[in-house]
């Protein structure tokens, strides 16, 4: 049991201690740059619309009036 124990310790250090090769490391960070950016601006963006004025004037609605029912008399020719 001692000898299995070492050599699978080793191999668990050395499989563990790898971490990702520089230019993985450094794609990585750019992704997460331009990743963040992009949510930055999403933010920025919404923030910008809703502290904007708003042009738009509501109007009261108003109740259509009822106009007479053409008589049949009337649209007959």
């Amino acid at each position: 049991m001692k000898k299995i124990f070492l050599p699978v310790f080793v191999f668990v250090l050395i499989l563990t201690s790898c971490g990702p090769a520089a230019e993985n490391r450094q794609m990585m960070h750019e992704r997460a740059k331009v990743f963040q950016d992009s949510i930055a601006n999403m933010i920025r963006s919404s923030m910008a619309e809703a502290a904007a004025p708003s042009n738009v004037v509501v109007v009261p609605a108003q109740t259509p009036t009822a106009a007479p029912a053409p008589t049949p008399a009337a649209n007959a020719k």
